[in-house]
């Protein structure tokens, strides 16, 4: 059984104590956390984190990454300039990810809260 990582307040994880959890192959240290890391101050270490082949939480990682887009501001400067550095990424997943969001930036009208925090939304087919 992996070492449970610890957190000082897990509802609100610092990026070292999330990283740490990622690569730790632990189960998540509560429910629906992957809405508690869905937060824009996460985006940069999600999309690092997604990225990474060897991360054992990555697909867990992308399921918070998703739902990131789901209910944030689609204007904000930062989700739309990473979103257009992920559209070159040679992971597919984060390459996808960036694609999708340039669209609904682009076409706000494409716009369907369940297909970035339904289950069966993109997350469930993010090479698609």
């Amino acid at each position: 059984m992996p070492d449970e990582p610890s957190f000082v307040e897990v509802v609100n994880p610092t990026s070292e104590e999330i990283r740490a959890w990622a690569y730790s192959g632990a189960s998540e240290p509560m429910q629906d956390w992957d809405l508690i890391l869905a937060d824009m101050d996460n985006l940069e270490l999600l999309l690092e984190l997604v990225g990474d082949q060897a991360c054992p939480a990555r697909k867990y990682l992308l399921d918070s990454l998703y739902c990131l887009v789901g209910h944030s501001d689609r204007t904000d400067p930062r989700l739309l300039s990473a979103a257009e550095a992920a559209r070159t990424s040679s992971d597919v997943w984060i390459a996808t990810w960036g694609r999708r969001v340039g669209q609904v930036a682009e076409h706000p009208s494409d716009f369907d809260r369940a297909d970035w925090c339904g289950w069966d939304g993109f997350r469930s087919h993010p090479d698609g």
